[in-house]
This record gives C-alpha cells, structure tokens and sequence, in this order.
C-alpha cells in the first residue's frame, strides 16, 4: 500500500460492520415478546467477540424515534423502556446492588415517555433503596440523625458510605452537548432528585425483597409500559463481588412482570465469580466434589439467566468483509455514498449470508463513481491478508481492528525510516505471529539478530513443513529443528505464503521493537478472563490460586500461553518472590506442560541468590512425583547446585536425602 491514513477508534458502534444484525434481531423478538417475559437472557463470547455492538444496536433498534410515524414498530416502541447500563460503572460502589436499583429508577424517572407518570414513586422507591444500603453498614453503628439525613440527600454527612445519588445520576444519565464538548453546562437531570427524595410523604423504612418487587412491578403497571428492557454490559469486567450483586439484584429485586434483562459477559468470568462466591460449600457426601461444585455453578447460573447466546467467531469472509467495510467507513467522505456501501453489503448479506464482501462489492455499489486510490488498494490488501489474520487473531472483530491499527503505524514508521522494501505480505505475517505466538516470534528474532536477517532454523522449517512438491511427512524432523514450532498452528504458519527463509528480516524486526520490549498483547490487550485467573494465581492465597489452577484448564491454547507468558514476565521482574513460581509448580502439578519449559528456562536465566531458598525443595518434589520431569529438572538443579547462593546451599542436603 502507498501510504498509511488515519486509524480506527475501539468505541463501539451500533452500525452493523459485522454482521450482527441477525444475532441483535434474534435477540430483540425474545425480549419484546410479552409471553416469555419476565425473561434475562446472557449475550455470551469472549473479550472483543462483539457483545457492546450488540447491545448498541438493541438500543437503536428499540428506539422509536428511529422509524416513521406511522409505522407498526414506532407505536409497538412506543410502549417499551429501554435502558442501557455499563455494569462496571457499579464497580466503585460499596454495594452493587443498590447503584443497580437505584441507576435503573433514575432513568426511569427521567424516561421522556414514562418518567413524569412516576417521579413520584421513584422517588419513593429510591428512599427505600437508601436504606437498604444504610442497612449494609448497621444502624447502630451509623446513628439514626446521620442516616436520616443520607436519605434526604444530605450523604455528605455520611462520607464513610458511597457518594450520593447525584453521584449515581451522573454516571448514567446522558450528558448535555456543553458537558460534551467539555464547557459548563446545567445539571444533566432536569429533575431534583434530592428534593424529591426530601419531599416523598413515604415512611422511611428499609423493604424487605418481596414488598420492593411488589412496588417496582405497580410501577411499571401505572406508566403503561409493556415491557421494560435492562441491557447490561460489561458485566465481566467488574471484580467477582460484584457480579454475583448485579446478579442477584436483578434476580431477586427487578425480575417482575414485564421486564427483560439482556446481560453482555464472558460466560467463564460468571462462572468462575459463582465458584469464588460458593468456595467454601463442601460436598463431603458426594463421590465428586469437583463435578458438585461444578453441577452447583451451572444450576446457579442457569437460574440467574434463563437463556444463553454465545456470539460465534467471525468467518475468513466475514473479516474480510469487515475489514472492507472499516476501510470504506475510513476512506469514503461523502456519507451519501457510505450509506449506499452499507446498503449493498446488507443486502447481500440478506441474500448470500457466505458471500464476502469485498472489492468488487464496494466497486458495484458506486456505480459510475470511481473508488478513491486508497480505498481501492486497501480493498485489495484486505483480500490478500484476511485469511492469515483470521487464523492468528481467531475471528475476534476487537483484535481485527487493533490489528490493523498496529500494521498501520509499522507502515507508518517505515515510511518514515525510508524503509522501501517492506512488504505488506511479509509484516502481516510476521505480525501474526507476533499477535498470538510471541513466544516463537521472540524465538525468530533471536534467530534472524545472530545471522544477519536470514535464520537458517527457518529455511530448515521450511523445507520440512512447506516443501516444494507438496508433500509434507516428518513432523519429527520439525521438533528437532524447534520443538516449540511444531504445534499444527506454527506448521501452518511457517508454510503460508510468502515463505520467509530468502528474506532479510532485519528492517522488519526493526519496526518491531515496541514488541521486543512489551508484547503487543500486553496487559491493557489481556482478555478479562485471563486476567481473573493472572490475579487469582499470584494472589498468595490458597483458595484463590486452587480455583485459578482449575480454571486455567478451561482456557484456549492461546489464552494459556498469553497467561504463562505473564506469569514469567512477572517472576523477571520479581524474582526474589515465591509466588511466582508457586503459579508454574501448580500449573505443573495440573498437567499444563507449556509450564515445565517455562518454569526451567526461568530457574537457568534468573540470578541464582535472587531464588528463594524454598524453590529448590518444590523442584525435588516435582521431581519425585513426576519421573518425566527428570530431563527438564536435572541441568537446573545441576547448574544452582553449583552456585554459592541460598537456593545452592539449599539443594545439596536435599540431594543427599535422595
């Protein structure tokens, strides 16, 4: 491509580029169906899978003010509250539950259709709320005048507790366009909610849950609406507490009559808050206490969300369409004509769901119209890398365009160097290694750096995983060349055209050194699953770390490598503590093998007297308890053993125990 333009937001959009529409259209004749209400149903997949997209365009959809005056769907609309709620915003409260009821009766309050109807009774219904937060806390221990006085508005009095409601409204109600364009504005509610909550005639007291569900569902009764529908996102970003709060809070306080919860979230980050929350049940009488505790969390999670979606992953078509259609959305000013490319690509998606649409799509929709230069060369170079990035990113739409916009600023510095012979081909490829094997991408640096951009351990790989007639048949040959190169993804890889081995990879190595430094999936890129676990496992606490062994058997290949490649990271930073190395024994211990490599690289690479003492006697119980281990374990335990440190001293009245 000859030049690189502007990259892409991650905000999410409530434009179809996915092709989603069909999951968000499935998903919106459940909710505004009055028969199977009350319903909440979980909008499942992984990090970046596409769930917020969704859940923008439920709301657009939903929005009657999207269709014509006389059309069946603004007067159906017309009689359904939809209310949107990023449950991280939760995350700071001392108690979930109430910001969750108390959000949800605020905007509801300040519903443009409904909300005049009932102000009264929110206001109501938030006093009550008030206390039931108070009520966490003790009364004897607040005081009757402070807590009196929180009710009212006056939280300042009570700085120990959350911040007051205004605090809650201006996090979920929209701002005004001065508050959005960064310039003083009037408040963002135009109803005073403090006075209301002063003025309410109400007796003050806490409800129990039964007489709140039965105030919340007459409320719904008096403003006439026929359904009320609660998209809650990012459920899986919130800490464990705080899940199983929301959860529950709409489980047992807002599951009326009328209502409908549709709850975005990685399904593995529920499943494993619910085990965090019910760790300490014990199943003495059941021959397997795993397969209980596993039978309670699915039971459990079953009745909070009474239907799962799992979103798929995207198709080589569908991210090649993708792809084209972020280009177009870049490169294409006139939004006339933008509008017409999104038409044509839905329409076609109505007529061949399989069918990519790609360059001679877009060029079909502008008619007479000639492509712009760099859209025309993107669409071409979205064709040719669609394939390769699909099955290194596996499908994830967030990846797809972080991806993107990482190629675009190599490009960029390229230019910049006066490097002329980069090839988009080639750093695509090498990009995708570096994307998703980092371990293998830092093994070809090492490689090309030692031989002068040209690493004979590829040309050999090469010659065994692609060679020219064809006929691939020792795979042996491979794991003697690299071991670490010969899993069905890296065969893959090394075989896929452009073949590498006559290329000078210096420059492009050199574009690449924000990677050699931190990985391009760094932290901020970790999947939030990945990091429960990460944090689990070196918290030091044994509960916590026995349950993050567990769960990290249910992770991808990927995912596993991405966790072990942050657990070494943090034992070079930190190698004088044990809990590092208590993560890999355990992981060992699991049967994870990509561990024991890891856990022996570390132990050869990091200084000796920084190793505590204690890691020698894991090494010789590893050992004992896996014969297997002997040949990764033996040159380590030689080498420390060797040293006049802590962990060397350590080791020798051990082995003489032996």
């Amino acid at each position: 491509m000859s030049r690189c333009t502007a990259m892409w937001s991650d905000n999410e959009t409530s434009q179809d580029l996915l092709g989603f529409k069909v999951h968000a259209d499935l998903i919106r004749s459940v909710v505004t169906d009055p028969k199977l209400l009350p319903v909440t149903l979980g909008v499942f997949g992984d990090w970046g899978s596409g769930k917020t997209s969704i859940m923008k365009m439920l709301e657009y959809d939903l929005n009657p003010e999207h269709y014509p005056l006389d059309s069946p769907e603004k007067e159906k609309y017309e009689k359904i509250a939809v209310l949107y709620f990023n449950g991280w915003l939760f995350e700071g409260y001392d108690d979930a539950k109430s910001a969750l009821l108390s959000s949800i009766l605020l905007q509801l309050g300040e519903n443009k259709r409904f909300g005049p109807k009932i102000k009264g009774k929110v206001a109501g219904l938030l006093k009550s709320v008030n206390w039931m937060r108070v009520a966490k806390f003790g009364v004897k221990e607040i005081g009757m005048p402070a807590l009196a006085a929180y009710i009212t508005g006056g939280a300042s009095i009570v700085p120990s507790l959350m911040g007051s409601g205004k605090k809650i409204m201006e996090s979920i109600l929209p701002k005004t366009d001065e508050e959005e364009s960064g310039e003083e504005g009037e408040s963002t509610s135009e109803i005073n909610w403090e006075e209301m909550i002063k003025g309410d005639k109400s007796e003050a007291s806490a409800m129990d849950v039964r007489t709140f569900r039965q105030d919340f569902e007459k409320l719904l009764e008096e403003t006439n609406i026929e359904s009320l529908i609660v998209l809650i996102d990012d459920l899986d970003r919130c800490s464990n507490e705080r899940i199983i709060e929301n959860l529950e809070a709409i489980k047992l306080f807002l599951n009326v009559e009328r209502t409908a919860f549709v709850i975005g979230a990685d399904p593995r980050i529920v499943r494993h808050a619910i085990e965090v929350r019910y760790s300490q049940m014990k199943f003495k009488d059941e021959r397997d206490p795993v397969e209980a505790s596993e039978r309670l969390v699915t039971d459990y999670l079953e009745k909070l969300i009474q239907i799962p979606y799992r979103l798929p992953k995207l198709s080589p078509a569908e991210v090649e369409s993708y792809m084209s259609l972020l280009f177009c959305a870049r490169d294409i000013e006139d939004r006339t004509l933008l509008g017409m490319v999104h038409k044509a690509c839905e329409d076609q998606r109505c007529a061949n769901r399989y069918s990519v649409f790609g360059y001679a799509a877009v060029k079909e929709a502008f008619g007479e119209t000639e492509l712009p230069a760099t859209l025309s060369e993107s669409l071409i170079f979205s064709s040719n890398i669609a394939p390769l990035i699909t099955e290194g990113l596996k499908g994830n739409p967030r990846q797809v365009k972080r991806f993107l916009n990482a190629y675009f600023l190599r490009k960029q510095l390229a230019k910049i160097a006066g490097l002329q012979s980069i090839r988009d081909d080639v750093l695509v490829k090498l990009m995708v290694l570096e994307y998703g094997h980092s371990k293998q991408f830092m093994n070809l640096f090492e490689w090309q750096a030692k031989q002068e951009g040209r690493p004979s351990e590829l040309k050999q790989l090469e010659a065994v995983l692609a060679p020219p007639d064809g006929n691939f048949e020792n795979e042996d040959e491979a794991k003697q060349i690299a071991p670490e190169w010969s899993s069905s993804f890296m065969r893959r890889w090394v075989a896929m055209e452009p073949l590498l081995s006559d290329i000078d990879l210096r420059d492009y190595f050199w574009v690449a050194r924000d990677k050699l430094s931190s990985t391009l999936s760094g932290v901020s890129m970790i999947p939030p699953f990945v990091r429960t676990i990460l944090e689990d496992i070196l918290s030091s606490n044994a509960g916590r770390m026995g349950r993050a062994f567990d769960s990290t058997l249910k992770l991808s290949t990927d995912e596993r490598i991405l966790l072990l490649n942050q657990i070494e990271k943090h034992i070079l930073r930190n190698p004088d503590q044990k809990v590092g190395y208590d993560a890999l024994r355990g992981l060992i211990e699991k049967d994870v093998i990509e561990s024991i490599e890891i856990l022996a690289r570390i132990l050869l690479n990091v200084p000796a007297d920084a190793i505590p003492p204690a890691v020698g006697n894991d090494l010789i119980t590893l050992q004992r308890s896996k014969q297997e281990l002997n040949e990764h374990f033996e040159p380590v335990i030689k080498q420390l053993k060797s040293t006049e440190t802590k962990i060397g001293r350590a080791l020798k009245p051990i082995e003489k125990r032996r």
